[in-house]
């Protein structure tokens, strides 16, 4: 070891400097040698006492060295701000997405679909299911989980949507720049992130999650066609097969994905990679092991499908023909004529789109053009999966939410067209203001959008969030709460899970049985929940008054002894609910009554009793036993790659380059 340091030593190497040069030795040392002497002893000196800086530098790095870690923090901080790098403005991008998805998400008032999803979410987790009737798992146990640590309210049910959309920000970013450059990234970034549909959309259903997902995927696969890093073929396949797994809708991207993985083969390898789409295939197989093994081991002890298997198989599809309607398959007749009193489904599809802002519309047309005028080697991949995923949701499910997958690629779009517009001006100067203005335009229009609808804007609680927070501060877990039966069904589920409640239909019929029941009555606190707007979600109340009139002798019942001791407000400030309160003499089995009445939606409240829930299977021997608990195994391995997946495309949008 100690020749081979020899060896590498300077002047050591050379024979011309092996020996010293004897006539120097002999001769006395000039001034400036002495000079360069006495200046190598004082730098020795410092080496051995370094508490001595000798100059201003160095004064510096040894201040710099010493001073506490906390001046250090707010010193790396200050150096990040005003320090030339990119990723300041992605973190403040991230940052306003975050809050604005914070904001809007409790203000927005709920729709149907999210008062059947959000609740079917509570107590998933501790039910040990695979998956539910028609949704595949992972966004039930994290919407589950998100609800245990920050409450069952409004910011809980809708926190994957908020966390996820603000997490795609990141992946549009990432994927802008792998595909244009870092910064039609950026500004697809800050398009996205102030996007009015998206922003709109932060609601309690899995597209947005699902929407992160694909993105990841596409980002990862665009990474591996570019450098054939296998590592990026793995994770951008994984990234898709977890989509699936948060909402089956992402199925339908495989198809492009595997047909452009083909073509870019093909055209840039001379080859078809027909083993790398097996590899696809078996990743996406071994992620669906959840949802194949509910269904085999389902179908197996009861005979029945889930509504997805059902709706493609026909296998038990009578299961769930009260909502057969709203689960009809792809069908291409439905594309170009008019059907439900709706317009052809591809002009529909289109309409979707309207929510987001006119400028953004007009520059991601815009865009298009520059896209194809650059022969980008990933145009091909941008507008096939656009195209197919468009046309099968406007041949099958032409729901809002459903189309919110369309604002990335729009963001994509509008960026491009930014960026090259700007890239017009020959003085940099001009470029910037031209983009910055740009910008500050976008970000007008989507204010202006977003406060332009009475029940949108970015400040307030919706209603059902104040009734949630009264409850929590006024209704004891002994009470009997009576709701008027006006107000949505999953509505009053989200509200009141937790507590003894009753839909007001059944109030008279409660008080008449109750004479049957055996036990003392005891001075119980009830609570009336009113409907002021005498239909409060269901939409249809106006056709039934027969059914009003009944909630109205109701509401006369419980104004007779008292008036209302609390008015919940909707966002506008209009009178929702009005609650009023009595203390009547109920025997304890009334509280049990009420609680045999908590299902929603096919299954139990909660998922309790477990006896109640009608897709729970038995494993009758040793394989089944052993293929539950292997899927279940794959389930939280599934759950992990969440969170490793948000954590990289973290990771690598904040990588120094």
């Amino acid at each position: 070891m100690s020749e081979e340091i020899h060896n590498h030593l300077p002047y050591q190497n050379q024979s011309k400097t092996d020996k010293i040069n004897e006539k120097e030795i002999s001769q006395p040392p000039t001034q400036n040698q002495f000079e360069i002497s006495k200046a190598t002893e004082k730098s020795f000196s410092q080496q051995q006492n370094p508490s001595k800086p000798s100059s201003s530098a160095e004064k510096t790095l040894h201040q710099q060295l010493n001073q506490p870690k906390t001046d250090k923090v707010i010193s790396s901080i200050i150096d990040f701000i005003f320090a030339k790098d990119h990723r300041k403005w992605l973190l403040l991008i991230f940052l306003l997405s975050l809050v604005l998805r914070v904001l809007i998400g409790i203000r927005v008032p709920f729709n149907a679909d999210e008062m059947v999803h959000g609740t079917h979410a509570i107590g998933f987790i501790d039910s040990g299911k695979l998956q539910i009737m028609d949704q595949d798992p992972l966004w039930f146990w994290l919407t589950d989980f998100s609800m245990k640590i920050l409450g069952f309210n409004v910011l809980g049910i809708r926190f994957m949507s908020v966390l996820f959309g603000a997490l795609s920000v990141l992946a549009i970013y990432l994927l802008g720049k792998e595909i244009f450059n870092g910064k039609t990234g950026m500004v697809a970034a800050f398009i996205f992130a102030t996007s009015a549909y998206q922003l709109v959309e932060t609601r309690a259903e899995m597209d947005i999650a699902m929407v992160f997902f694909v993105l990841c995927a596409m980002y990862f696969l665009v990474v591996f066609f570019k450098t054939s890093q296998k590592k990026m073929f793995i994770l951008g396949w994984v990234s898709l097969g977890i989509a699936m797994m948060i909402k089956q809708i992402a199925v339908v991207f495989i198809l492009p994905l595997m047909l452009f993985s083909l073509y870019y083969s093909k055209k840039y390898e001379k080859e078809f990679r027909f083993k790398q789409i097996a590899q696809a295939a078996a990743i996406l197989l071994i992620l669906s092991i959840p949802v194949l093994t509910f269904n085999y081991l389902l179908y197996k002890d009861k005979g029945i499908v889930d509504l997805q298997f059902a709706r493609f198989t026909k296998i038990s599809f009578g299961t769930y023909q009260a909502i057969g309607a709203t689960a009809q398959p792809f069908q291409v007749k439905s594309l170009f004529v008019p059907t439900g009193g709706l317009s052809p489904g591809l002009i529909e599809g289109l309409r979707m789109f309207n929510r987001e802002t006119p400028i953004i519309l007009l520059l991601s047309v815009i865009g298009l053009f520059f896209l194809f005028a650059s022969k980008n080697k990933f145009t091909g991949l941008l507008l096939f999966s656009f195209l197919t995923i468009f046309i099968f949701l406007s041949g099958t499910s032409l729901l809002s939410t459903h189309f919110v997958w369309g604002s990335s690629y729009i963001a994509l779009l509008s960026a491009l067209a930014i960026v090259k517009i700007s890239e017009k001006f020959k003085k940099e100067q001009h470029a910037k203001a031209c983009m910055y203005l740009i910008i500050i335009i976008i970000a007008i229009f989507a204010i202006i959008e977003i406060s332009s609808a009475p029940a949108y804007g970015f400040f307030g609680k919706n209603e059902l969030g104040k009734m949630i927070d009264y409850k929590e501060q006024a209704i004891n877990p002994n009470a009997l709460v009576v709701a008027d039966s006006r107000i949505y069904r999953g509505r009053i589920v989200f509200m009141f899970w937790d507590k003894h409640y009753l839909e007001a239909n059944f109030f008279p019929q409660l008080l008449q049985e109750m004479e049957k029941m055996p036990g003392d009555p005891v001075p119980t606190d009830t609570y009336f929940i009113q409907c002021i707007p005498t239909d409060c979600g269901w939409g249809t109340v106006k056709d039934q008054p027969e059914f009003n009139a009944s909630m109205e002798n109701i509401v006369a019942f419980f104004k007779s002894k008292a008036g209302p001791v609390a008015t919940i407000n909707d966002i506008e400030g209009n009178p929702y609910f009005h609650v009023y309160k009595q203390t009547f003499p109920l025997k304890p089995g009334v509280l049990e009554v009420a609680d045999s009445t908590h299902d929603w939606f096919y299954y139990p409240v909660a998922y309790k009793p477990a006896s109640k829930i009608f897709d729970n299977y038995q494993t009758h021997n040793a394989l089944s036993r052993f293929l539950d608990r292997f899927a279940h195994l794959i389930l939280y391995a599934e759950l992990v790659l969440v969170l490793l997946l948000a954590g990289l495309a973290g990771y690598l949008a904040f990588k120094k380059s």
